[in-house]
C-alpha cells in the first residue's frame, strides 16, 4: 500500500476517540436510548440492515435532513472505500464513482459505468446524469462489491441505491426550503402532498438553484462557472385495491452552465509546453498559478446546457401475505450541448462542440416470496439505449502535427451513434436451515447486443462498413452467480461469508481516430468478490459495529487511454482488455449513542489495489507497476452529532471529517495528476423550533483544492503526450437555510 504510515495513524485515532468516549457512555447507559432500526432495500425487498449479508451503508430521511449535500458527490463520506468526484468534463456534472478501487472516469456515454446509480428502482446507465441532485431523498444505500445478481451489468463496483419521497395517503402536507450562501448561491426547493382519498394521492416537487461559480477567467477578465438548475417533479399513487398499487413519477430538469473550467498542467516534455510555451508553473501548479483562476479563451459559446427527463412507473401486487409481484418501468433521456476549451490556455489549441443525446428504457418484472424458511426474488429484465454525439473538434496545433502555418485552426467532424439491447433473467434466495444458519444462492444470466456507427469524413472506409446504416455489431453473454452463508451468533450479532461476481459490458470506442479503433470491440470485464463480514450491536443496542474483509479478482479489465494518431484530431481514445488486478481490504462502519445528546458515526476503509498484469496497448510494455486510478489506500470519516435543547427549541450540531489517502487520476500516473492525501471538513448547526428549522452550514471548510479530475491527452509509455488538463474541487462554501414543514 502507498503511504503506509497513514493507516495506523487514522486507525489509532479512531480507536482513541471511541475509547475516550466509551467510558462516559457506560456511565450514562441507563439514560441513553438505543440506535434505531435501519430498513434497507439493498436486495429489492425490505430487510433490517443488521440481517443483510452484504456490505452496505445506509442513511435514512432524518440523517439526510441534517446534511447539506448538493448532489451525491459528498455522500462518499458516508461509506468506506468510496470516492465520488465531479469530473467536470461537460454539462450535467458527469460522475466518477469508484468503490473499492473499481471505477471509470470518462464522459463519453459508450463507457458503461462500473457503479450503478439506481433511482427508485431505475438504473441510470450513463455517468452524466449519475451525479444525482440531493433533492427529496428518502434514503440512500451504498452497496460495496459486485451486485451482479439483482442489479446486473455495470454494477461490478457496487450500487448507490436512492429512494425518493412518494405520495402519502394521510392528508395534506409538505415542506419548503430556501437558502443562500457565498459565491452567489441561492436555493429554493420543496414539495406539496395532497391525499384526495385513502386510495389516491399526488405530490408535486420542485427546485431552483443558482450559483455564480468560483473561478476567475484571467484571459477574459471575468468570473466564470455560473450554473442555473431547475427541476419539477409531479407524482401520484393510486390503490386499485388494498393489495394492488400503482405509482408514477415524472422528473424534468434544466441545467444551464458555463462550460468546463479546467487547467493546463503541461510539463516540459509535453507538446503544449515545449512547442507552444504553454506550461504549468510547477508539477502541482497550473499555468494560471492558481487553481481557481483559469485561462480559457471561449466567449459567448461558453454557455452549455444539460436537460433530463425521467418517467418512472411501478405496479405492485401483494398476492397474499407472502407473495408479491412488482413491475418497474423507467424511461430516462438527456439532451446536452457544450462548447468546451480543453487546452485551458489563452490560445485555441483544442476546443470541441459536443451536442449529444441519450435515451434508455428499462422493464423489470419481479416475483418475491417470503416464507418461513425460504425467501427469494426472481425476475426478468429488458433494457435498450440509444446514444448519439455530433462532435466538432477545433484543432489549433496543426502546425506541429501537419506542418500548417502557425495559427491555423482545423475543423474535424465526427458523429457516433450507438445502440444497446440487453435482456436478463435473475434469481436470489435465502433458505434458513435453522434459527442460526441461512444459505443464500443466486444467479443472473445476461445477453447484450451492441452496435456502433460512425460518420467521419477523414475515414471514408466507414461509409462502407461502420456507418449508422451498416454499423459494427457484437454480442456477449454472461452468467453472474452469488453464494453466501450467514450465521446468527446471537440476537445482536451475525457473521457471513459471500462470493459474488459482476461484469461490466463490452462495447465500441466512442471517440475513434482510426478505422481499427472504430471497428474492434472490447470485451466485458469481470470481478470475482470473496468476502467475510459481520454485523453486530453492543451496549444494549447503543453501539453498532459492522465490517468486512474482502478480496476481489479483476479480470479482462478495460483500460481506456488517449493515444496519439497521425490523422484526425491527432489523438484518439481506445479501449482494450489489457489488465488483471487484485483488490483486497478491510471496511468498518460504526454508529454509537453515548448520551441522549451525543452520537458518533463513522467509517474506515483500508484498500490494497494492484495490477497483476497490465500491458500497454500500443507498445506492449509491461505497466503492472502502475497504480489503479481513484484507489486511495485509506478513507475514513468521523461524524459527531450533538443535540441539546435551548431557546425553546433544539440545536443539532454536526461535523463530518473525511480523510482520503493519496491517489492517481490518470492511466499512466503522471506526476502532475497525482492527488496527495487530504482532509475535507463539513459542518452544520441546525435550530429546530416547531415546524421550522434554521440551518447554518459549511462545506469543505478546510478549503481543500485537490484535483478531482485529470487527463493525459495523446500519451503513451514512450511519449508524454500533447498536454495534461486537470480540474479542481469546489472551494470552501457556506450559507444559511430555512426549512418549514406543514
Amino acid at each position: 500500500m502507498r503511504n503506509r504510515p497513514a493507516i495506523p495513524k487514522i486507525a489509532i485515532g479512531l480507536a482513541a476517540v471511541l475509547g475516550t468516549l466509551a467510558a462516559p457512555a457506560l456511565v450514562h447507559a441507563q439514560e441513553t436510548t438505543a440506535l434505531g432500526e435501519i430498513i434497507v432495500t439493498a436486495r429489492k425487498r425490505a430487510e433490517n440492515l443488521q440481517d443483510v449479508g452484504v456490505s452496505v451503508s445506509a442513511m435514512g430521511a432524518d440523517e439526510l435532513s441534517r446534511r447539506f449535500d448538493v448532489d451525491i458527490q459528498s455522500l462518499a463520506n458516508s461509506a468506506p472505500n468510496v470516492v465520488i468526484d465531479d469530473i467536470q468534463q461537460g454539462p450535467g456534472s458527469p460522475a466518477a464513482i469508484s468503490i473499492r478501487g473499481v471505477g471509470t472516469t470518462d464522459v463519453e456515454k459508450n463507457f458503461d459505468p462500473t457503479a450503478g446509480v439506481v433511482v427508485d428502482g431505475v438504473f441510470i446507465g450513463v455517468n452524466s446524469g449519475a451525479m444525482l441532485k440531493a433533492l427529496d431523498l428518502e434514503s440512500v444505500e451504498i452497496l460495496r462489491g459486485p451486485q451482479g445478481t439483482l442489479f446486473g451489468r455495470n454494477s461490478i463496483a457496487g450500487v448507490i441505491n436512492v429512494t425518493r419521497g412518494r405520495p402519502e395517503y394521510d392528508g395534506f402536507g409538505g415542506a419548503v426550503r430556501a437558502g443562500a450562501g457565498n459565491n452567489g448561491d441561492l436555493q429554493l426547493d420543496g414539495y406539496v402532498n395532497v391525499a384526495l382519498s385513502d386510495r389516491f394521492a399526488f405530490r408535486v416537487g420542485g427546485a431552483m438553484r443558482e450559483n455564480d461559480g468560483w473561478f476567475h477567467n484571467e484571459t477574459l477578465d471575468k468570473d466564470v462557472g455560473e450554473t442555473d438548475f431547475t427541476a419539477v417533479s409531479p407524482s401520484f399513487s393510486f390503490k386499485f385495491t388494498d393489495d394492488l398499487e400503482f405509482y408514477y413519477r415524472f422528473d424534468k430538469t434544466w441545467q444551464d452552465q458555463d462550460a468546463n473550467t479546467v487547467h493546463n498542467v503541461a510539463q516540459p516534455d509535453q507538446v503544449f509546453c515545449f512547442f507552444y510555451d504553454q506550461c504549468a508553473q510547477a508539477v502541482d501548479v497550473p499555468q494560471s498559478g492558481d487553481r481557481y483562476v483559469v485561462l480559457q479563451n471561449g466567449d459567448d459559446p461558453y454557455q452549455s446546457y444539460f436537460d433530463t427527463e425521467l418517467h418512472l412507473a411501478n405496479l405492485r401486487w401483494s398476492v397474499n401475505d407472502r407473495d408479491t409481484i412488482e413491475y418497474v418501468f423507467g424511461d430516462y433521456s438527456t439532451d446536452e450541448k457544450v462548447y468546451q476549451d480543453w487546452d485551458a490556455t489563452p490560445l485555441t489549441l483544442y476546443h470541441t462542440d459536443r451536442p449529444a443525446a441519450w435515451e434508455q428504457q428499462s422493464h423489470e418484472l419481479r416475483y418475491t416470496h417470503a416464507g418461513e424458511r425460504l425467501t427469494y426474488t426472481a425476475g426478468l429484465y429488458l433494457w435498450d439505449s440509444h446514444y448519439r454525439i455530433d462532435l466538432v473538434s477545433y484543432i489549433g496545433f496543426g502546425d506541429f502535427l501537419f506542418g500548417l502555418p502557425p495559427g491555423t485552426v482545423l475543423t474535424v467532424n465526427q458523429t457516433v451513434i450507438q445502440d444497446t439491447d440487453s435482456k436478463a433473467a435473475f434469481f436470489e434466495g435465502d433458505y434458513a436451515i435453522n434459527d442460526r444458519w441461512t444459505v443464500t444462492l443466486g444467479g443472473r444470466y445476461t445477453e447484450d447486443d451492441k452496435d456502433s456507427g460512425v460518420i467521419d469524413p477523414i475515414m471514408p472506409e466507414l461509409a462502407v462498413e461502420g456507418s449508422p446504416d451498416n454499423p459494427f455489431t457484437e454480442s456477449w453473454s454472461e452468467f453472474t452467480p452469488k453464494a453466501g452463508l450467514r450465521y446468527r451468533v446471537s440476537d445482536a450479532a451475525m457473521v457471513y461469508g459471500l462470493y459474488s461476481k459482476g461484469f461490466r459490458a463490452g462495447g465500441f470506442s466512442g471517440r475513434p481516430g482510426t478505422y481499427e479503433a472504430a471497428s474492434i470491440p472490447y470485451d466485458p470485464e469481470t470481478v470475482d468478490n470473496y468476502e467475510f463480514g459481520w454485523k453486530s450491536e453492543w451496549m444494549d443496542g447503543r453501539l453498532r459495529l459492522n465490517g468486512s474483509v474482502f478480496f476481489m479478482k479483476y479480470d479482462d479489465k478495460q483500460e481506456e487511454q488517449s493515444v496519439p494518431t497521425s490523422q484526425g484530431t491527432g489523438q484518439q481514445t481506445i479501449v482494450v482488455n489489457a489488465a488483471q488486478a487484485e483488490l483486497k481490504g478491510i471496511e468498518f462502519d460504526f454508529a454509537a449513542v453515548f448520551t441522549e445528546s451525543f452520537r458518533l458515526n463513522g467509517n474506515l476503509g483500508l484498500l490494497d489495489a494492484e495490477y497483476k498484469e497490465l500491458v500497454d496497448p500500443i507498445t506492449q510494455t509491461d505497466l503492472s507497476s502502475l497504480d489503479l486510478r481513484r484507489a486511495p489506500d485509506v478513507t475514513g470519516t468521523i461524524s459527531p452529532v450533538f443535540t441539546f435543547p435551548a431557546l425553546g427549541g433544539a440545536f443539532t450540531v454536526q461535523a463530518d471529517w473525511r480523510y482520503i489517502g493519496d491517489q492517481e487520476l490518470t492511466f499512466l500516473n503522471s506526476p502532475q495528476s497525482h492527488v496527495p492525501a487530504h482532509d475535507i471538513l463539513d459542518a452544520s448547526v441546525n435550530y429546530d423550533l416547531g415546524d421550522m428549522t434554521i440551518s447554518l452550514w459549511g462545506m469543505n471548510l478546510t478549503d481543500d483544492d485537490s484535483w478531482s479530475q485529470a487527463y493525459d491527452v495523446g500519451a503513451d509509455v514512450n511519449f508524454a503526450g500533447l498536454w495534461t488538463y486537470a480540474a479542481t474541487r469546489p472551494p470552501r462554501s457556506y450559507g444559511l437555510r430555512l426549512t418549514y414543514q406543514f
